[in-house]
């Protein structure tokens, strides 16, 4: 982290334009780079296969299957995410650093096992009588080696090794284009396998630049369940989140009036998904705005706020530097409303002719409308859930995605009853009022931070 932040003030500090958009540009990369890589791989991919093989109906099959792999194993692997990493970090404090390795491997070794035994068997009774049994066989494994790549990922983006992330992604997905191709003549399991091998070597990529980096006598260890390092509500946290920011789509795939099928059990809908993937791509620039306010500028003043108190510095200072850090939280939130917000506007105002480029109909247009505010709020969101992460304020975040799920999920079956002008209301309304009540249980905190932190001093 540290190295990236000096590396970011660095360029800030020459005050130039230049410098803004380098460092701009960098944040980008780092911040959005992995999951821009992912979808434009999947889409350009896709299309070329296409022209190659002409089966479109294998190329829908596979697409589909891939947005529900990586679904299912983000809300699956969710239970695990947030609270290894804070297993992690409470390690590195303690300067335990002996245990990071074997407790990685423990983690994966009882996720991915049991992502294992319970995806083949439904695989295999879902899939095997449309598909065949290698198709179930390829989803299964798939879906585990999914599994532990999301735990291994999320514990470097926690270590901050973004570089690295976003060099792996696109090695990774440069292969999974070269294989496809020569592959893809043999249908969907060709393009599964592709699919299930440039995963598999992305995993391993990281894991092994994890164990070089943490290598220890012990080889596997479980120390992570001791009940006295664990906290329950990270495991929810994690959980909760995942599944609130899939369940509008889940609701939108189940529904008969909004769906088609394809695969077993597995649907789509054309009506929100591609104006929801276009409404995901559009927060890159907010995306980037995001890392370099909170990751340099905020936990810069959050640094020195705590350093005040530790080091014994006057209680004016310590005042002083409070204000700088709610200061600093507040400026952060307008910056990345402001930059999100007028790349929408930019991006409504040249709307027509980027789906001319991309051949997508005008008729969604007006969904687009919507999920661009959707999108929006859920920035807010995620921008203020990361303040709440700095403070430990694991209750509050647990209030918050839960709020979420549970108003994405309601809202969004209420829309689609409403009828089709109201599609992806649900989503906004439930966006929005979940970055209100974090924003609500933010503020308190704030407006009590140094009774708070020295109840804990």
């Amino acid at each position: 982290m540290a190295g990236i932040s000096f590396e970011l003030r660095r360029v800030l500090r020459k005050g130039t334009i230049t410098a803004i958009v380098e460092a701009f540009g960098y944040s980008l990369a780092l911040s959005s780079g992995p999951y821009i890589i992912t979808i434009l791989s999947l889409i350009v991919s896709s299309l070329l296969y296409y022209r190659y093989s002409g089966n479109a109906l294998s190329i829908t099959r596979f697409q589909v299957s891939v947005t529900y792999l990586i679904a299912l194993s983000l809300i699956y692997s969710g239970f695990g995410q947030l609270v290894f990493t804070r297993y992690v970090a409470d390690r590195i404090f303690e300067r335990e650093y002996y245990r990071l390795m074997p407790n990685l491997l423990g983690l994966l070794t009882i996720f991915m096992a049991s992502a294992f035994l319970i995806s083949l068997p439904l695989s295999i009774y879902f899939f095997a009588r449309e598909a065949g049994y290698s198709y179930a066989l390829i989803f299964s494994l798939t879906f585990t080696v999914l599994v532990g790549l999301w735990l291994v990922n999320i514990v470097l983006v926690g270590l901050k090794r973004y570089k690295f992330i976003l060099l792996s992604f696109a090695l990774a997905y440069l292969t999974f284009f070269l294989i496809g191709y020569v592959l893809s003549s043999f249908g969907l399991n060709g393009l599964m396998v592709a699919f299930f091998l440039s995963q598999s070597l992305l995993f391993l990529m990281l894991l092994a630049y994890f164990i070089y980096n943490n290598l220890s006598d012990r080889i596997i260890e479980f120390d992570f369940l001791n009940k006295e390092r664990v906290f329950v509500s990270l495991i929810f946290v994690g959980f909760f989140y995942n599944l609130a920011i899939w369940i509008d789509k889940f609701v939108f795939w189940f529904n008969t009036a909004t769906s088609t099928p394809v695969l077993g059990p597995l649907r789509y809908s054309i009506v929100y998904d591609i104006p929801m993937f276009l409404a995901y791509l559009a927060i890159a620039p907010g995306m980037s705005a995001l890392f370099i306010k909170i990751e340099v500028e905020f936990s810069y003043w959050y640094q020195r706020y705590y350093d005040a108190i530790i080091n014994g510095l006057s209680l004016r200072k310590i005042y002083n530097y409070g204000d700088e850090l709610i200061e600093s939280g507040r400026s952060a939130l307008f910056e990345i409303a402001r930059v999100q917000g007028i790349f929408n506007i930019v991006l409504i105002l040249f709307e027509k002719p980027i789906f001319t480029l991309f051949n997508i109909p005008f008729i969604y247009i007006p969904l687009f409308h919507v999920l661009l505010f959707g999108t929006f709020f859920q920035l807010l969101l995620i921008s203020v859930i990361s303040m709440l992460f700095y403070f430990d304020r694991r209750k509050e975040t647990l209030i918050t995605v839960f709020v979420f799920f549970v108003l994405n999920f309601l809202l969004s079956y209420a829309s689609i009853k409403l009828g089709p002008y109201f599609y992806g209301y649900g989503f906004v309304i439930s966006a929005f009022i979940s970055f209100l009540v974090a924003l609500i249980l933010l503020r308190r905190f704030l407006h009590g931070i140094h009774y708070y932190t020295f109840m804990f001093v």
